[in-house]
């Protein structure tokens, strides 16, 4: 009795069927992979929407600062702190009915909320319902240096004008500052 070498059910698997041969390129591919051609061409169309035809109704400088800030605490949550705290520091200014300026103080800052001004303006405008919204990025000239304290009576000044109550408690228990 002679065994054969595969099994009947692995030979069964072990057949290819034969491959269609084409003689010339069809263009009709049907794929599930992604094409840059088609990608492209989905950009272009979402690009072409005229902007005549979008909504520009009227809104009020509030509305933009709650939507601004709004838009930097998402940032926040969705990892993007260093722009958060770029975003929170100031409020954009209103230049004219439709332009806003936002005044950053060096490039780093600049450079962080660059990459993340297009889905903030996207984000507002969708929002007010105006897409003539423009957010203009500025970095000041002559940023405000904050004086750094570094002695005992220097500090107690600067927490005593904010707490004028630490001049009584000084005075009331005869305390001395520290140097």
């Amino acid at each position: 009795m002679n065994k054969p070498s595969v099994a009947p059910e692995r030979a069964a698997f072990s057949v290819k069927p034969e491959a269609k041969v084409l003689s010339a390129p069809t263009g009709n591919l049907n794929s599930n992979n992604l094409s840059i051609n088609h990608l492209i061409e989905q950009q272009k169309a979402k690009a072409h929407v005229p902007q005549s035809d979008l909504p520009k109704k009227e809104f009020h400088k509030d509305d933009v600062v709650r939507l601004w800030k709004t838009m930097a605490h998402t940032q926040k949550l969705n990892g993007q702190d260093q722009v958060y705290h770029v975003m929170i520091k100031r409020d954009p200014i209103q230049l004219d009915e439709t332009t806003f300026q936002f005044e950053v103080d060096n490039t780093i800052q600049m450079t962080r909320l660059e990459g993340a001004i297009g889905e903030v303006m996207a984000y507002i405008r969708k929002e007010i319902q105006n897409y003539d919204l423009v957010i203009q990025l500025e970095m000041l000239k002559d940023a405000p240096e904050e004086v750094k304290y570094l002695n005992g009576p220097d500090r107690f000044e600067k927490l005593a004008k904010k707490n004028s109550n630490l001049f009584d408690l000084k005075n009331r228990f005869n305390l001395d500052i520290d140097y």
